[in-house]
C-alpha cells in the first residue's frame, strides 16, 4: 500500500479550530517537540511517519470536540495512551501527517472498589500510578502488570498486553468501556448501556451482542475508561524458578506446566526464558550465547495451600531429569521495595519498575532497539519445542542472535523473540524489518499467527490471517466504514484502513 497523503491545509485549519476550542496549552505544533512522538526504534531521524500536531484533551468532553473537529475537516487522528509502546511504534502513527491525539493527561484513577476489586481507570493511568492508589488505600488488592511499569493500564489491556499474576491476561481484566465513538458520540459497553446500572464493572457481558472486544487493537473509538479487575491479596506469595540446561528438556516441562496450570495448581502467568539470565546481583542479563532455559512462576494463597502446591510443584516438576527448581516465600503484606528482591519477585507480586530497561540497552547502549516477533501456538511440548526451533533457525538465517521469552497461558502459548539492532544505522536497521517479512511468512505456512505487531508491519501480519479470502477482515473493513464514513481514527491500525484509503 502507498502511504496516504494528508491535506495539509485541512490540516491546518483543524489545528486552528482545536486551538481555540481546548486552548493553546493542549495542542503541541514545535516540529523540535513533535520529534518526541516519533518511533524510537525506527531509522534515527527518519520524517516519514511524523505527525502534524498533538493534542492533550483532558477530559472525555476534549475528547469528544477533537474528534468532531476531525471530522468537520476531514483530518486523521491517531491515538495513544501515553505512548510508551516502545517496540511497535511508540506514538507514532500509521499515516503520516496525522494529528496526535495524547490522553496522557486524562490520568485519574476513578474508583476502586474495596469489595468487589475492581478499580475504574482513565487512559492516562500507569501502572506505577495504579499501585501507588491501591497502597494508599490499603493494600488490600494487587494489580497484574507488565514487565515495565511506565505504560497504561488502558493503552496495555487494548493490545493484550500480559502480566504475570493470577490476573496476567489483561484483555481479560477489563469489565465496562467508556468509549468516545467516530462521530463524537459518548458510548457506555456492557451494563454501562444503562444510565445507573450498579453491575457496569461486575458483570462482563451486555445485553444483546457484546461489543467491548471491537474497541481492542482497533480504530473503532477511543476508549476513555475502564473497569479494570484486581487480584485479592494473598496471605503467603512464593516466587518460583526452573532452570534447566539445552532445548530436549522443554518438551516435558511444557506438558507438565500445563497439567499444573489446567488444574491451577499454578495459576499465575509464567514466563519462559532463554537468553536472559541472572547476574551477580539477581538482575536480568541478555546473554543470547547461553543455553540455559529459566522459567518464573509463581503460588498465591492462605499459607497452607502455598505449601500444599509446592509440594506438588515438586513432585511433578521436580521429577524431571535436568530441572533445578527454586522458591522464595513471601508474606502478602511484604512490598518488595526496587531494592530488594530480583525483578521477578516484583512483577509476580504486582510491583512496578524499570528495571528491564536497562536490560534492552545491552547490545548497543541507550539507542538499542528492538523489534518482537510473536507467534502464538497450542501448549503442548512438542510444539513449543518445533516452533522455538524453527525461530532460532530463522535467525541463524539472517545472522542475527536469539534471546526468546515465551509466555504461558493455560493452553496456548506466545512465542515472543526479539531483534535487537542500532537505529543510528540505517541499513542494519532497515535490514530488520526486512527480515520480518519471511519470517512472518513461514510461521503463517505452518499455522501459527502473530498476536500483536509494530505499525510497519500491521497490513503483512493481517494479510496472513486469510480463511475465506480473509472474511474477517472485510468483516471489520465493513464495520469501519459503517461507524467512521469519513476515516478519521486509527486509519490502518491493525490492517484496518477505512474505504477512502484502502485502495491506495
Amino acid at each position: 500500500m502507498v502511504t496516504p497523503v494528508v491535506d495539509a491545509a485541512a490540516v491546518a485549519r483543524a489545528i486552528e479550530a482545536m486551538t481555540a476550542a481546548l486552548g493553546g496549552d493542549a495542542i503541541q505544533t514545535d516540529r523540535a517537540a513533535l520529534d518526541e512522538f516519533r518511533d524510537p526504534f525506527w531509522v534515527r531521524g527518519a520524517d516519514d511517519h511524523d505527525v502534524a500536531a498533538a493534542v492533550m484533551p483532558k477530559s472525555v468532553e476534549e475528547v469528544q470536540t477533537v474528534v468532531r473537529i476531525a471530522n468537520e475537516h476531514g483530518v486523521p487522528l491517531w491515538t495513544v495512551s501515553t505512548g510508551r509502546n516502545y517496540g511497535y511504534g511508540g506514538a507514532a502513527p500509521r499515516v503520516a501527517g496525522s494529528i496526535l491525539v495524547n490522553l496522557s493527561a486524562m490520568n485519574k484513577v476513578l474508583e476502586i472498589n474495596e469489595d468487589l476489586g475492581y478499580a475504574v481507570v482513565e487512559p492516562g493511568v500507569r501502572w506505577f500510578d495504579l499501585c501507588d492508589a491501591l497502597e494508599e488505600q490499603g493494600g488490600k488488592w494487587w494489580s497484574s502488570i507488565p514487565d515495565l511499569g511506565w505504560g497504561s493500564v488502558v493503552g496495555n489491556s487494548l493490545e493484550y498486553g500480559r502480566g504475570h499474576t493470577r490476573y496476567g491476561s489483561h484483555g481479560s481484566n477489563i469489565c465496562g468501556m467508556e468509549v468516545v465513538l467516530p462521530n463524537g458520540e459518548l458510548m457506555r459497553t456492557g451494563m454501562g448501556a444503562m444510565n445507573g446500572n450498579k453491575a457496569w464493572h461486575v458483570y462482563p457481558f451486555s445485553y444483546g451482542p457484546s461489543v467491548d472486544g471491537l474497541f481492542m487493537q482497533s480504530g473503532m473509538g477511543i476508549v476513555t475508561r475502564i473497569g479494570w479487575r484486581l487480584m485479592p491479596r494473598p496471605e503467603k506469595y512464593a516466587s518460583c524458578w526452573l532452570h534447566f540446561d539445552g532445548d530436549e528438556i522443554i518438551v516435558p516441562v511444557i506438558d507438565t506446566m500445563r497439567e499444573l496450570m489446567l488444574d491451577e495448581t499454578i495459576n499465575n502467568y509464567p514466563f519462559l526464558g532463554r537468553g536472559v539470565a541472572a547476574n551477580a546481583e539477581g538482575q536480568p542479563d541478555l546473554d543470547p550465547t547461553s543455553q540455559k532455559w529459566a522459567l518464573r512462576f509463581a503460588l498465591y494463597g492462605y499459607e497452607e495451600i502455598v505449601t500444599a502446591k509446592w509440594r506438588i510443584v515438586e513432585r511433578k516438576l521436580g521429577a524431571i531429569p535436568g530441572v533445578q527448581l527454586g522458591m522464595k516465600l513471601y508474606d502478602g503484606t511484604d512490598r518488595v521495595g526496587p531494592d530488594q528482591g530480583i525483578h521477578d519477585d516484583r512483577v509476580q507480586a504486582g510491583i512496578p519498575g524499570m528495571e528491564l530497561l536497562d536490560l534492552y540497552k545491552v547490545p548497543f547502549g541507550p539507542d538499542t532497539g528492538h523489534l518482537d516477533f510473536s507467534p502464538v501456538g497450542p501448549l503442548v511440548g512438542t510444539e513449543v519445542l518445533a516452533m522455538v526451533r524453527r525461530v532460532r533457525g530463522l535467525y541463524e538465517q539472517f545472522g542475527e542472535p536469539y534471546a526468546a521469552g515465551l509466555m504461558l497461558l493455560p493452553t496456548s502459548i506466545i512465542v515472543v523473540s526479539v531483534m535487537f539492532f542500532d537505529p543510528k544505522d540505517e541499513a542494519k536497521t532497515r535490514a530488520i524489518y526486512d527480515n520480518y517479512d519471511p519470517m512472518l511468512k513461514a510461521l503463517a505456512g505452518e499455522g501459527y499467527g502473530l498476536y500483536r505487531t509494530n505499525i510497519y508491519k500491521m497490513d503483512a501480519v493481517a494479510d496472513t490471517f486469510d480463511f475465506n479470502d480473509h472474511a474477517m477482515r472485510r468483516f471489520l473493513e465493513t464495520l469501519k466504514d459503517a461507524v467512521d464514513p469519513n476515516g478519521i481514527l486509527q486509519a490502518g491500525k491493525q490492517g484496518i484502513w477505512p474505504k477512502g484509503m484502502r485502495d491506495r
